[in-house]
């Protein structure tokens, strides 16, 4: 199978984001230009509207795929940060549920992504 590059939609990015910093946690914008990974989001990501947050459970100096994040993903941190991002992305899909504009600004970010 061959991954696609993933597409953010910015409109419901930008909403997951502000339910995120009501529940307290602030998200960082992502690096331009790194990739964080490869995944079928991507293949998705290019037919309907799709956000792929990523959220921390352990401090900046930390890496994927060590024991220390083993660790980090049983902590009472992540457990927090599971349960806001959780909540987050639901109240995010009562949003588009509830929202035609909502809907129709993801859609246009797909459509300006497809160039």
């Amino acid at each position: 199978m061959r991954y696609e590059h993933f597409r953010d939609s910015g409109a419901l990015s930008e909403r997951f984001a502000g339910h995120l910093e009501h529940a307290g946690i602030a998200l960082t914008p992502p690096v331009p230009g790194v990739c964080p990974g490869s995944s079928d989001i991507g293949n998705d990501s290019g037919r309907v509207p799709a956000v792929h947050p990523f959220v921390a459970i352990m401090d900046p100096d930390g890496s994927d795929h060590t024991p220390e994040v083993a660790e980090a993903a049983a902590s009472e941190r992540a457990r927090r940060v599971l349960l806001a991002v959780v909540e987050a992305l639901a109240l995010t899909g009562l949003d588009v549920l509830r929202d035609p504009g909502l809907r129709g600004r993801a859609w246009e970010d797909l459509r300006r992504a497809e160039g």
